[in-house]
């Protein structure tokens, strides 16, 4: 029987401690197998907008082969992303799967088995997209096997599809229905649900939302076609990416019940460190065999309804500071090499399409207001690592944008009912993200660069449903500094002689120096992002 890996190590920028250089991805990789490491069993190549070298999946088996005695494709899968459109980039698309090939080829020769035979292809939103990639996969197999002599009759390259957009979850169980019924994957089939882009353009619950029904859609599709649906989970620390920590494990296992896998991201393993990683691992481990949540129509109909409300209120309030979110972006630190920026991944322009998301609206008047928001919410926005660390540094975690309106909008049209059942059984873990985010929320207007007088009203209506933490004195000063920083660089001010310490954690005072410097900023930033044990 195939292994179904549990634990995902990713290559994801958001870890606040540590910046990760392409040279150290391979020993990273393999760091992250160890058991005296991070415990994983699988580890994520991205080729989406990385400096990502062609020639890693092949260092990395090698590096598995000198240091380890795994065996890759039966103990420890390495897995690569590719990017989305074969159009618009096509010798990108051409030059992963080349590479591999490359990894292959090195598995047979050490290992006498393929070792890899999987790849994620981001964007799906058609079953001919899938169709496409396995005959590319397959042509392009060919050739290199004929002149590498190697045979390649029974090799096969299995599609993962990647649904990072609010359309494309909500419509998960259509497009699968139409891929295994025209693919036919052989005893199993694994599909990739991303929460971190659809929180960034539809905000955090409508995310969170769309991905149970997603979950609940690989179900019912597995148990229509008679086929094993492994669902991989994509979240991170931070609530609006998932709130994936030890902590909060029972919380977070038992809201996303039928995921199988999970990404292990850059934030949790270095910002929360390797214990906690491994301890939250197992976890999983013993999690996995759940029964996974299954939603019918009538339910699925109220969660839909609740998902566009939530999104409505999110551009509404987004479009008013989004243009500020942008530029603030700029500021935030590299924590990888990337290659390209959004507007050059066609993955990032294709989430952004709103004809997708709007074709699933029910109600008129919600859909006219999300669209006559959504663009003006981010014509252009920034990667949601950006995005998430722009907001948090500012004292306004991105979880409190539309949420307060839109709960008043559910209780209104709704009823108190639905509103209860969102918080009782629909999405219980609300109040939890709730209460965490507001220890690094600033409601003064004066000193929160990006508080509004309609999002500071909106965040007094939450209160009517959850009762707020109070605010993390060291991350205020701290997040009141940096904000301080940014006015500055701005405008162009000049700052005035300051020295300042700020109690990090038990262990750690960072020091701050006088004058204004990008490099002084950037440290204030990671410092905040050390203080909620993840960068975004």
């Amino acid at each position: 029987m195939q292994k179904i890996p549990v634990a995902m190590a990713t290559q994801h920028a958001d870890s606040a401690t540590k910046f990760v250089p392409i040279r150290d991805e391979v020993d990273e990789a393999v760091r992250s197998f160890e058991a005296e490491g991070f415990g994983c069993d699988e580890y994520l190549v991205d080729y989406m907008g990385k400096l990502t070298p062609y020639h890693q999946i092949g260092q990395i088996i090698q590096r598995i082969r000198e240091r380890t005695k795994f065996v890759p494709g039966s103990d420890v899968f390495v897995t690569p992303r590719m990017v989305s459109s074969f159009e618009e980039e096509p010798f990108r698309q051409i030059m992963t799967i080349t590479a591999i090939i490359e990894g292959v080829k090195y598995c047979f020769d050490n290992y006498g088995q393929q070792g890899i035979s999987e790849v994620i292809q981001a964007a799906v939103t058609t079953t001919e997209e899938l169709r496409n990639c396995r005959i590319r996969c397959e042509d392009i197999l060919k050739v290199v096997g004929k002149h590498l002599r190697m045979k390649t009759e029974d090799v096969t390259i299995r599609i993962i599809p990647l649904f990072g957009g609010l359309a494309e979850q909500l419509s998960v169980e259509q497009v699968l229905s139409a891929y295994v019924k025209d693919i036919s994957p052989e005893g199993h089939a694994r599909v990739f649900i991303g929460k971190s882009e659809a929180a960034l353009l539809y905000g955090h619950v409508a995310s969170a939302l769309s991905c149970k029904v997603a979950i609940s859609g690989c179900k019912k599709t597995g148990d229509n076609f008679g086929v094993q649906v492994h669902p991989i989970l994509g979240c991170g620390c931070l609530p609006f990416r998932g709130h994936m920590t030890l902590e909060n494990a029972d919380n977070f296992l038992r809201e996303y019940q039928g995921a199988h896998t999970f990404t292990i991201q850059s934030g949790l393993r270095y910002d929360h460190g390797a214990e906690d990683t491994r301890a939250l691992i197992e976890k999983m481990r013993e999690a996995v065999n759940r029964p996974s949540i299954e939603y019918d129509e009538d339910q699925l109909r109220d969660i839909e309804r609740m998902i566009f409300i939530f999104a409505k209120n999110y551009l509404l309030e987004l479009s008013e500071i989004a243009e500020k979110i942008a530029v603030i972006s700029e500021y935030i630190p590299d924590q990888r090499e990337r290659l390209l920026n959004v507007e050059e991944v066609a993955y990032y322009r294709e989430l952004r399409n709103v004809e997708s998301i709007l074709r699933l609206c029910p109600d008129k008047d919600v859909k006219k207001s999300i669209m006559g928001y959504a663009y003006a919410a981010f014509h252009k926005p920034p990667r949601w690592v950006r995005f998430v660390a722009s907001s948090y540094t500012c004292g306004l975690p991105p979880e409190f944008i539309g949420l307060g309106t839109a709960l008043m909008e559910i209780s209104d049209v709704m009823g108190e009912k639905a509103v209860e059942r969102l918080f009782n059984e629909i999405y219980p873990m609300l109040e939890v993200d709730v209460k965490f985010a507001s220890k690094f929320l600033d409601r003064s207007l004066e000193s929160n660069m990006l508080l509004t007088k309609k999002l500071l009203k909106s965040i007094e209506a939450l209160e009517k449903f959850v009762d707020l933490e109070e605010p993390d004195t060291s991350y205020l000063i701290l997040s009141r500094l940096a904000s301080s920083y940014i006015k500055e660089m701005l405008t162009g001010k000049a700052t005035s002689g300051r020295k300042l310490a700020v109690m990090i954690d038990k262990f750690t005072v960072s020091h701050y120096l006088n004058g204004v410097s990008r490099e002084n900023l950037s440290k204030m930033i990671l410092d905040l992002g050390r203080i909620r044990k993840s960068l975004a």
